[in-house]
């Protein structure tokens, strides 16, 4: 039966000795490490690798440092929403369809969910949640109790900000495990289909 691997190689024995002496160097503080190993990214990407600029997504991501800083993680989830709320309510008053902001609110919950952290991602769906009672539910600009449609679209915010993450930080083993099932049902080259 034949294993699916992840995408990235296995690492040799000659490079496990290796980070095992770099390892042994760090600082015993566990945040200085992290910083020496962030320093060390930024050499590596900058330095060692062949010089020149390389597109946004092929750039090293340096990890937050423990103390994070929620003020500019909180800035741009706010500034976003507040970007993207005429947005949505011109949409819904153009074509009729309240679902339409689902659309928008929950990509901008998923994006900030992925990129910030899961709070974010949650905080973006209980603002989109009060701004469809204030905007679009009757009368405007005042408070109601959430009809079962603003109840489904919460779940929708939900779904995205907690959901799409997940997904993300476990791509690799959903897409092995749906590979794998379909290896079980696909009949082998030369077998007798069955049905």
């Amino acid at each position: 039966m034949k294993t699916l691997m992840s995408s990235r190689p296995r690492s040799s024995d000659a490079n496990r000795h290796l980070a095992l002496q770099l390892a042994i160097q760090l600082p015993d503080s566990t945040e200085d490490a992290r910083q020496v190993v962030d320093e060390l990214a930024v050499l590596l990407e900058g330095y060692i690798t062949a010089p020149g600029p390389r597109p946004l997504w092929e750039r090293q991501v340096l990890a937050l440092a423990a103390p994070y800083h929620a003020g500019p993680a909180l800035f741009w989830t706010i500034a976003s929403f507040l970007l993207l709320v005429p947005v949505a309510i011109a949409l819904v008053a153009l074509l009729g369809v309240q679902a339409v902001e689902v659309l928008i609110f929950g990509m901008l919950a998923a994006s900030c969910s992925l990129i910030f952290g899961r709070r974010y991602g949650v905080l973006v769906g209980v603002l989109a949640a009060i701004a469809h009672n204030l905007f679009v539910v009757p009368p405007a600009l005042e408070l109601t109790l959430p009809s079962t449609l603003e109840a489904v679209f919460g779940c929708c915010y939900a779904a995205a900000a907690l959901g799409v993450p997940f997904v993300a930080q476990n791509a690799a083993a959903l897409r092995a495990a749906a590979m794998c099932a379909c290896v079980r049902l696909v009949p082998a080259p030369g077998s007798p289909s069955q049905g």
